[in-house]
């Protein structure tokens, strides 16, 4: 079933859940406090009141949803003049009135100067967690786990050589933060309940230079997020389509914490079963994802190899020069490899099957 998004010009409501009190000081100013900011329509692009750092939750839980319920406001445990918010954000489906949650999060209030400030879970829940600094990329993992460190190295080597190699400033500092599970490092930022794989997770925050990874096999090895970062002065320059996006950093840093080669069998496996399926249509409606399997990222994560292959970075670039248009992307596609437009899903499709041997 479709769940409909609200469309901007729809009024946000801020509920208060069952047994919550708002009306006591200091609950009543937090409330307040809280309930603007949600009105606001808080994104990753606007200046934020979520302290110096911003909202670190910002691409995770503000998607045009407009309906918000509070379920918690009150003391935090262990902690002076710390008061935690507990969220709800979803949507309700017009047809059938269904509520359907998003989100399941954490904040805070902090007194500070005399007034009432918010801030993000991410340096409460993280406080005793383990720093590690290796290169440009500094490491925060739970105090029980014992660093992987040769994976850990390999990582910030990755950061200067893709770099190096594509002539781009990396960050100066890369906040990694890990566990073994998508769930413990959600909960690390303050995400208590989102749809997400069991398995392996990864996002990187592009806007705080930040990754965060849930991964029992490759916690200090998530290159895909890593990759992203790497590209930030590419992608902002020259701002290729989302699945153009995907398929680099899918390429450089491979994907549900596997390799780019390792991603090929199980991709060329799905080819063969839905032979009709045409990389216009990837870019469309691309299937959903099926465990580690991403028919979009690893599909375009051919692509962009088939046009480096033929164009080097000159072509690369060209392909994220064509912008977000299906038809504008796939016919620089073809010119750079060299084939006719009706020919690209064919010449694709070889070079899945030539990698999977």
């Amino acid at each position: 079933m479709a769940v409909n998004v609200a469309a901007q010009g729809d009024s946000v409501r801020v509920a208060v859940g069952l047994g919550v009190d708002t009306s006591s000081a200091p609950n009543h100013e937090i409330f307040g406090l809280w309930s603007d900011y949600l009105r606001s329509r808080p994104t990753c692009l606007t200046p934020s009141r979520m302290g110096p750092g911003g909202d670190l939750l910002c691409s995770q839980v503000y998607q045009g949803f407009t309906s918000f319920t509070v379920v918690n406001l009150e003391p935090a445990a262990s902690l002076d003049s710390t008061y935690l918010i507990r969220t709800i954000v979803g949507t309700i489906e017009d047809s059938t009135r269904a509520y359907y949650p998003l989100a399941l999060y954490r904040t805070y209030a902090v007194r500070k100067g005399g007034h009432w400030a918010l801030a993000n879970a991410l340096p409460v829940e993280t406080r005793g967690w383990q720093h590690e600094r290796i290169g440009r990329v500094t490491f925060v993992f739970p105090s029980t786990h014992t660093l992987a460190r040769a994976k850990a190295e390999g990582s910030a080597r990755f950061v200067d050589s893709l770099a190096t190699a594509w002539s781009l400033t990396p960050p100066d500092s890369i906040g990694y933060y890990f566990t073994d599970k998508p769930k413990d490092t959600q909960r690390a930022m303050g995400l208590d309940f989102i749809p997400a794989p069991d398995t392996a997770w990864g996002l990187a925050d592009t806007q705080h230079e930040m990754v965060f990874v849930g991964s029992s096999r490759s916690g200090e090895s998530y290159r895909h997020e890593l990759a992203h970062l790497v590209l930030i002065p590419f992608t902002k320059v020259h701002a290729p389509a989302r699945l153009v996006n995907e398929g680099l950093a899918t390429w450089l840093g491979g994907s549900a914490g596997l390799r780019f080669h390792e991603l090929i069998p199980p991709l060329a496996h799905y080819l063969s079963a839905h032979y009709s399926l045409t990389l216009d249509q990837i870019m469309a409606d691309p299937p959903r994802r099926e465990g580690s399997l991403d028919v979009g990222y690893d599909g375009f994560a051919v692509l962009c190899e088939l046009v480096y292959a033929k164009g080097g970075l000159p072509g690369i670039t060209a392909l994220a020069d064509a912008g977000r248009d299906p038809k504008a992307v796939l016919d620089t596609a073809a010119r750079v490899i060299g084939v006719s437009r009706e020919k690209l899903d064919e010449a694709w499709r070889e070079r899945v099957d030539e990698l999977a041997r």
